[in-house]
């Protein structure tokens, strides 16, 4: 298939043909989503988006759908105001994520040429999903009605748990729904969902095995080197033996795991332990090991499991908590200062984001090296110097300065969000503020919805760093409760900047308590417009609650052992 007619393909699917009601949503949307990977695949191949796409479709999809507030695919509208909540993860990201999934197991030539047929034959008509399905049944001689249906019409995914027999060469594989509140009930796991399972070996990947029952053992040429998964073009999480993740990481170093690959096991490593499967310990051994990878896309996944512990622990002991901060040290400090942090003319976009996203995490870690070199940047930026610091870096200095500075640079980088030349640079600047923690900043921060200073469609934008630090966590609580009535009065529920604003000032918290009190203040309120986010946030907030009681101790006691703790 040429560029061009990716994107003409691209453009009539929803245009040509679209959804025959709301409940269709991800005809449209979720194809869409996944249309604009592909095509960019296509035209930029270099940028290998498809390795993104683990990090950013995927994720978004598996971190909402692990929800027991989540949706289907397909939900029934009822009401009008339910449509705007639809608009999120589930409809666009897994909705491209069943469309990825269908591609790998069919071939994409196939897949192609299935949607070619459903285009000529509902053209200028409404459809539903059965009619996409009939099409790439019709074009790939399998029943893809009778394997979709399931994904589309029933919320959630599955986690499947692999034991081996050597002797035998075979592994028995066993679904169940993933709940990251980890607290799954037999009525919620009743779904047998048909999973292709990718199985990569020596010889390369079999897309041709699916797990199309509670469990089943399946025949392997090799059990010294296997993965399931391959590519993570499946929607579901897996969980192996301590032994086999050894395993796979010893795989990793030795080149036979694709990038995917291993962003894939580092994501499954931290949900999974995050859900109660393995030891959170474990996690952070796992973590450990990566300090020689090379690939961008891996280190995102490897900083972000380091940064979901820190958010779960956030409200625990201060001494922990530094630990873990230390822990991050240790992972990113000598990544950052070997990469640098300036930038060449022609930069390779992928360095360039390699190099911010070291930057950041050993700044937030503390590097004194990053922090001085933040600081010098900022100096001769304000000083009228706009090439000190490079767009891909300004998020980062901006929000060093606010942690480490005080009144001064706060007023400075407001300024840059009254005047800014660019939206970027305004919005860059609205977004940092409340990294400030002292509570008269935190104060200054919060009173800015509503002014002319943001407009109404940033509203949230000063409020999203907040949520990143205990005080600011807090305050946004705090703010949320005392303008409940001038926030509902501005933010319709017929928008989506309510569900968000909502979802801001609940879901950072991570203690049993917080969930509770939550509850309490919304209690007999009107929920229209944001009733799902409220509950994800609820489900959030509890899941790390779980996380923090199961594990605490735990991870104290592998932070004492690598001598992050006396």
């Amino acid at each position: 298939m040429t560029s061009l007619e990716a994107s003409l393909i691209s453009h009539r699917f929803g245009n040509l043909v679209t959804m025959d009601f709301w409940d269709g949503l991800w005809l449209n949307e979720g194809f869409a989503t996944w249309m604009s990977w592909y095509s960019c695949n296509h035209f930029f191949p270099e940028w290998k988006v498809w390795e993104s796409y683990v990090g950013d479709s995927l994720a978004a999809a598996l971190s909402l759908d692990s929800l027991r507030s989540s949706h289907p695919i397909e939900v029934p509208i009822k009401r009008a105001e339910e449509v705007n909540q639809i608009f999120d993860a589930i409809s666009y990201r897994k909705g491209s994520c069943i469309i990825r999934t269908i591609t790998a197991y069919i071939g994409e030539e196939t897949f192609m040429e299935g949607i070619r047929q459903y285009l000529k034959k509902h053209a200028y008509g409404n459809t539903e999903t059965n009619d996409l399905w009939a099409a790439l049944s019709d074009a790939s001689g399998k029943d893809i009605a009778g394997m979709m249906d399931t994904w589309t019409r029933n919320v959630g995914y599955p986690v499947l748990t692999v034991k081996e027999d050597e002797r035998e060469k075979t592994i028995h594989v066993k679904q169940n729904r993933f709940l990251k509140t980890a607290d799954v009930k037999p009525e919620e796991d009743q779904t047998i969902f048909p999973v292709v399972l990718g199985l990569r070996n020596k010889h390369g990947i079999d897309m041709n095995l699916m797990l199309t029952e509670r469990e089943q053992t399946f025949k392997v040429q090799d059990t010294d080197f296997f993965k399931l998964n391959a590519n993570h073009t499946g929607i579901y999480r897996t969980f192996y033996s301590s032994e086999r993740l050894e395993k796979l990481g010893q795989a990793a170093k030795k080149g036979l795991l694709s990038t995917e690959d291993r962003m894939g096991m580092v994501a499954d490593a931290s949900a999974l332990s995050a859900a109660g499967y393995q030891k959170t310990s474990g996690t952070l051994a796992l973590l450990k090991g990566f300090t020689t990878e090379d690939q961008y896309l891996v280190w995102s996944e490897v900083v972000g499991a380091v940064s979901s512990i820190r958010a779960a622990w956030q409200f625990q002991d201060d001494r922990v908590k530094e630990a873990l901060k230390a822990f991050l040290g240790t992972l990113t400090f000598k990544k950052a200062e070997s990469l640098g942090w300036t930038y060449a003319d022609d930069e390779d976009h992928i360095m360039a984001q390699f190099k911010a996203l070291m930057f950041s995490s050993a700044g937030v870690a503390g590097d004194k090296e990053v922090i001085a070199a933040a600081k010098s940047m900022f100096e001769k930026y304000k000083a009228g110097d706009k090439s000190a610091i490079h767009p891909n870096l300004r998020s980062s200095v901006y929000a060093i300065v606010l942690r480490t500075g005080g009144e001064s640079e706060y007023n400075t980088i407001l300024s840059f969000a009254s005047d800014g030349k660019t939206a970027d640079e305004r919005n860059t600047a609205l977004r940092a503020l409340g990294c400030a923690r002292s509570p008269a900043l935190i104060k200054r921060t919060l009173s800015l919805p509503f002014t002319d200073v943001v407009r109404d469609q940033d509203t949230y934008l000063p409020l999203s760093s907040l949520r990143t630090h205990r005080q600011g966590i807090e305050a946004l609580w705090e703010w949320l409760q005392s303008e409940w009535e001038t926030i509902i009065k501005r933010l319709p529920p017929s928008g989506t900047m309510l569900a968000t604003i909502v979802q801001m000032c609940t879901s950072g918290f991570s203690r049993t308590e917080d969930a509770d009190k939550i509850k309490k203040f919304f209690e007999g309120k009107d929920h229209t417009g944001y009733d799902r986010s409220l509950m994800q946030s609820i489900d959030s907030v509890t899941a790390k609650s779980n996380w923090v009681t199961r594990d605490g101790s735990d991870v104290e006691g592998w932070l004492k052992s690598e001598g992050y703790l006396s």
